[in-house]
C-alpha cells in the first residue's frame, strides 16, 4: 500500500504530465496552424495575388529630372500603391524591374527576382538628336551588350508633335531652320523592330499617356512572371475564334483539344464537339491516323459519317470536306507550308 505523501507525488506528476503533453499539443496545433498558413500564403503568392504589392521600378535619376514627365508618372505609382525607387542605373534615362519576394513567404532574407526588360525614356528632341547624330544605334548595341537577355524599349513623349511644329516652322520661315532636318523617324523605328531582336519603341502623344503606359507596363511584368508557360501545344486564342452564339462556347473553352480542333480554318464548333464525343483526346485519334492496317483513303474520310447538332436539333453530318482537311491538317509532315496548301494535299507530294 501507498502512503498518503506518494499517492500525491503520483497524482502530482500525473498532473504535470498532462500539462506538458496539452502544452505539446498546443505547440503542434500552432505549428500546423502556421505552416498551413505559410502554405496558403506561398500558394497565393504562386497565383500572382501579391504580384503588384512585390514588384519594385528602378527609376533612373535622370528620368525624374524631367520636371513633366516626372510629376504624372511618380503620381501615377502612387496611386496604384506599386513600389518605386529613385536611383543611378547603369544606363541613364532607364526604368528597370524586380520582384521582391517577402521574407515572410522565403523563409530566410527577402530575395529579388530580375525582370529581364529594360525601358528608356525620352523626351522628343533629345530622341531626335540621337537620330540626327547617328547615335541612336550605338545606344541600342550598348545596352544589348549590358543587358544581353533584356527585351528593350524606347518610349518618347509627343515626338509626333514636336516633328511636326519643327517642319511647320521650317515651311512658314525656312531661312531661320536651316540647320534642321526631319529625322526620318518612321524609317528609323522601322529598322528598330526589323534589324534588332527584342527592342521595341513606343509614341506617346502626352506626358499622361507615357506615365499610362509605364504603369500598364509594370502590371503587366508583374503578372506575367506567374502566368502557365507556352509549350507548343498551347493554343492561344483561347475562345476568341469561337462565335459568341456558339451554345457549346464555354465547353470548348474549357478544353485543351476543343481548342486545337476549332483553331484549323474552317472546322466549325459543331463539327470539332462531334468528333470530340468520339474521340475525347488528340491521342485516341492519332492513334488510328497512325495504324498501319488502314489506307490513306480510310483515314481521310474516318470522321465524314459523325452526326452533330445544329441549331434547330436537325442532325447533320461532319462532312468528308472537314474530315479529309483534319486528317491533312493534324498529319502534315512540313512545318513550313500553308494551312490550305496542307488542305489540298500539298504535303503528300516531294517537291
Amino acid at each position: 500500500k501507498l502512503s498518503k505523501e506518494e499517492k500525491l507525488r503520483l497524482n502530482e506528476e500525473k498532473k504535470q504530465d498532462k500539462e506538458r503533453e496539452k502544452l505539446l499539443k498546443a505547440a503542434a496545433k500552432a505549428k500546423a496552424a502556421e505552416v498551413r498558413k505559410h502554405n496558403k500564403e506561398m500558394e497565393k503568392w504562386g497565383k500572382g495575388k501579391y504580384a503588384l504589392k512585390s514588384i519594385v521600378a528602378d527609376i533612373d535619376k535622370k528620368v525624374v529630372e524631367l520636371g513633366t514627365i516626372a510629376g504624372h508618372l511618380i503620381t501615377r505609382f502612387a496611386e496604384k500603391a506599386i513600389s518605386y525607387r529613385i536611383t543611378s542605373n547603369p544606363i541613364e534615362r532607364s526604368i528597370l524591374w524586380s520582384m521582391v519576394i517577402p521574407e515572410e513567404l522565403s523563409g530566410v532574407e527577402s530575395k529579388s527576382i530580375e525582370i529581364y526588360y529594360v525601358l528608356f525614356i525620352y523626351e522628343a528632341e533629345e530622341f531626335c538628336n540621337l537620330i540626327l547624330s547617328e547615335t541612336l544605334e550605338d545606344h541600342v548595341q550598348t545596352v544589348q551588350k549590358h543587358y544581353p537577355h533584356y527585351t528593350i524599349c524606347y518610349a518618347t513623349n509627343r515626338l509626333l508633335a514636336y516633328i511636326n511644329k519643327r517642319e511647320q516652322a521650317q515651311f512658314k520661315n525656312p531661312t531661320n531652320h536651316t540647320d534642321w532636318k526631319p529625322p526620318g523617324i518612321d524609317e528609323v523605328l522601322a529598322k528598330l523592330a526589323t534589324h534588332y531582336f527584342k527592342v521595341h519603341s513606343r509614341l506617346c502623344v502626352d506626358e499622361a499617356e507615357l506615365a499610362e503606359h509605364v504603369i500598364g507596363l509594370t502590371c503587366s511584368l508583374a503578372n506575367c512572371q506567374f502566368r502557365k508557360k507556352l509549350t507548343r501545344l498551347s493554343v492561344n486564342a483561347n475562345g476568341s475564334i469561337i462565335p459568341r452564339d456558339c451554345v457549346d462556347r464555354d465547353l470548348i473553352k474549357k478544353n485543351l483539344w476543343l481548342k486545337a480542333l476549332v483553331s484549323i480554318p474552317k472546322v466549325q464548333p459543331r463539327f470539332a464537339v462531334a468528333i470530340w464525343k468520339k474521340y475525347p483526346t488528340m491521342k485516341s485519334l492519332l492513334s488510328i491516323y497512325m495504324d498501319p492496317t488502314l489506307s490513306v483513303h480510310e483515314k481521310e474520310f474516318l470522321l465524314k459519317d459523325l452526326a452533330t447538332e445544329g441549331v434547330l436539333g436537325d442532325d447533320r453530318r461532319v462532312g468528308e470536306v472537314c474530315s479529309k482537311r483534319i486528317y491533312r491538317i493534324l498529319t502534315a509532315q512540313s512545318g513550313d507550308i500553308k494551312t490550305d496548301d496542307v488542305e489540298s494535299g500539298a504535303d503528300f507530294f516531294s517537291r
